[in-house]
């Protein structure tokens, strides 16, 4: 019981030198720093790490004394986890479910701790029939003093806009357009930006169309592939020919040269003798 008090208590009278709230797109990776660790902490054997999220009351620890605490951490959230060597705390891919906030200390600073705060962010394509909606979503920790609204061309957009329909909501905000609307046929998303802003910071994100990567990536490497077999195919030529002229040469085939020259007169007229058509033959090995 004394325990599960002293976790609830973590987050609310933690004395903090660093206080950040970090914005980052679902899928990228996150790296927080804790702070100068000294020299004697072999693999940050006095580096604690907290989680706190706003589903679920009190803290939980990630990291103990260097440790991954999996009694605590989904399956899914482990394998992203790790501790750089300056004990820094390191998400990859990070998802909705990373939202919250973090704390790192240690354990002979007992009055320094590090709070982070992270917001993910997610940009999202819903095609229907004939429309397209963008949906920008914020997962947070505190639920107060956040906006979330489109931007068309970096300015704010009517909200009697017929051609670009707008919605939003305290974390989230949408924007839906007509297939036949230039944005979509022209595949111009980058025209549409969410803002993202709070009391401290504004952010802003555009929507990437997941295609558009992969197209890039398939084509470069058709090209990279067609270039590989053109040469391969040419080497294989060039050896080929070699082989052939070097057994040409120890085959030792033969030309037979003749020169021919005028046979000498005869009183008794032409001679019926073939050899005496020629004045030389050359054999050339």
């Amino acid at each position: 019981m004394s325990l599960h008090l002293i976790l609830v208590l973590i987050p609310f009278t933690v004395i903090a030198d660093q206080d950040s709230s970090i914005y980052i797109r679902a899928g990228a990776e996150v790296t927080l720093p804790c702070g100068i660790v000294r020299d004697d902490h072999v693999n940050c054997g006095a580096t604690d790490w907290f989680f706190n999220d706003s589903e679920n009351p009190g803290s939980a620890y990630l990291f103990v004394k260097g440790q991954l605490n999996r009694f605590v951490i989904s399956k899914s959230k482990a394998g992203r986890l790790r501790l750089a060597a300056n004990c820094s705390l390191v998400i990859r891919e990070v998802t909705a479910e990373d939202a919250g906030q973090y704390i790192c200390s240690h354990s002979d600073q007992i009055n320094e701790r590090h709070v982070f705060f992270i917001y993910v962010v997610s940009v999202t394509e819903h095609e229907r029939t004939d429309e397209v909606t963008l949906s920008c979503s914020v997962s947070t920790f505190a639920r107060f003093g956040l906006t979330v609204k489109w931007l068309f061309m970096n300015m704010d957009m009517d909200e009697n806009n017929k051609e670009l329909k707008t919605s939003e909501s305290y974390s989230s905000a949408n924007v839906s357009f007509s297939k036949s609307h230039s944005v979509y046929k022209m595949k111009n998303y980058s025209s549409l930006i969410c803002k993202v802003k709070d009391k401290y910071t504004e952010e802003k994100y555009a929507f990437i169309p997941p295609s558009s990567g992969n197209n890039e990536m398939t084509t470069d490497w058709w090209w990279y592939i067609r270039l590989v077999v053109g040469f391969a195919t040419i080497v294989t030529l060039v050896v080929i020919l070699i082989k052939w002229r070097r057994n040409k040469i120890q085959g030792g085939d033969v030309a037979v040269a003749f020169s021919t020259g005028e046979a000498p007169s005869s009183s008794t007229g032409p001679s019926d003798d073939p050899s005496s058509l020629y004045e030389n033959v050359t054999i050339i090995q």
